[in-house]
């Protein structure tokens, strides 16, 4: 798994290359959390994870937790159908906002964080 981590229009923006599995979930853990812990909402863009396992929901959820909980805004982007299908059957999609593409994504957490 690869993770890169930049900014658009203020949001923080992680790409998330590669499966998200028992494997590689620790590393995504210690890479995100602490970004989960900043003051900043974040997209997490999953246009290029083409898997993701048990392990690797735990790890979006405990972002989720920890990004509502400090009362900012956590989006998905650009699921992939075989991600997207894990997550609806899981009930995991009912954590996240989910959207078609970054630029989407970051405008809602920006307006949710000007509120």
């Amino acid at each position: 798994m690869e993770i890169k981590i930049g900014t658009k229009e203020g949001v923080t923006v992680v790409e998330m290359c590669g499966r998200l599995d028992g494997s590689t979930s620790p590393q995504a853990q210690e890479q995100l959390l602490p970004l989960a812990d900043s003051k900043c909402c974040m997209v997490l863009d999953l246009k290029e994870c083409d898997y993701i396992s048990s392990a690797g929901l735990r790890v979006l959820l405990m972002i989720a937790k920890q990004m509502t909980a400090r009362g900012a805004e956590c989006a998905l982007a650009n699921i992939c159908d075989e991600v997207k299908d894990v997550m609806e059957m899981t009930g995991f999609s009912d954590f996240f906002k989910s959207f078609d593409d970054v630029a989407a994504a970051c405008k809602t957490v920006r307006k949710k964080e000007e509120l």
